[in-house]
């Protein structure tokens, strides 16, 4: 596993990007988990979204906020005041034998199990049927899907997945404190359709990052019986993940357009 602090918006990306593309291009080893911060705090946009209506341009160079684009889909995340995590392996080999709704179910159980170690009585989302003609929102917290985590009606951790050539990467936030108004500004959504809230929100108390890790790691533990052992990045994917990162990530084609730029060949994800 990985235990990093705050990176920049883009550099997280890039490195969640270039540990997909490890697993894809690699032969078959344990699957990695990712807990990281973010410096300065950021708005992610899903892959596919429409940046042009889903951001506040002003109201992010005013409050110091980056724009970034997220290699997976979903909706907007305003990255503050939070512990990401990600999940990078391959489907249908063990522990993830099954395929994309099994893969989200076993780490929403094993995120379920981390936040009850630290009292919060959370639960993975079932499907809800959503009204015909519906217009989704562009925040990601203002709705719960399948398998996120929720604590009653309020949601608690927002997950988005990416599949490459037979490997995945599962990333999402989990909220410290909510700023349910924030977020809308910053994703330019209606506020009255943000219904989240952070772990400090529901235990009334500060939690520091280090309890959060300890949760997770623990909730990894115990869902897949197995050891989470800290690692470091190999050569290669720290090389891969900072051409990404200049490549793609920092681009305005990406950011705003959703359009990788050609940037000439790519180094390579090795194993660890």
């Amino acid at each position: 596993m990985l235990l990093d602090g705050a990176g920049s918006p883009a550099w997280n990306m890039a490195l969640d990007e270039a540990l997909l593309d490890g697993y894809a291009a690699g032969p078959s080893r344990p699957p990695t988990v990712r807990l990281y911060g973010w410096a300065p705090p950021a708005l992610s946009l899903g892959r596919g979204q429409d940046a042009r209506t889903a951001h506040d341009a002003v109201f992010l160079r005013a409050e110091g906020i980056d724009l970034v684009r997220r290699p997976s889909g979903g909706a907007a995340v305003l990255h503050e005041h939070e512990r990401t995590y990600s999940v990078v392996g391959r489907l249908r080999e063990e522990p993830f034998p099954g395929g994309v709704l099994d893969t989200y179910r076993l780490i929403a159980s094993a995120l379920v199990s981390a936040l009850r170690r630290l009292g919060i009585d959370a639960r993975s989302a079932q499907p809800t049927a959503q009204a015909p003609g519906a217009a989704r929102s562009t925040l990601c917290f203002a709705e719960v899907s399948q398998h996120e985590i929720a604590v009653g009606a309020t949601k608690l951790v927002g997950s988005a997945q990416l599949r490459r050539r037979g490997a995945f990467l599962q990333h999402g936030s989990i909220l410290l404190r909510a700023h349910p108004e924030r977020a809308a500004r910053a994703a330019a959504a209606a506020a009255a359709s943000a219904r989240f809230a952070g772990l400090e929100d529901l235990l009334g108390r500060a939690v520091a990052l280090e309890e959060v890790d300890r949760a997770v790691v623990s909730g990894f533990e115990t869902i897949f019986a197995a050891e989470l052992r800290r690692g470091d990045l190999s050569d290669a994917e720290r090389v891969r993940a900072d051409w990404l990162r200049r490549a793609k990530h920092e681009t305005r084609e990406w950011v705003l357009e959703g359009r990788a730029p050609h940037a000439g060949a790519a180094p390579s994800s090795a194993a660890r």
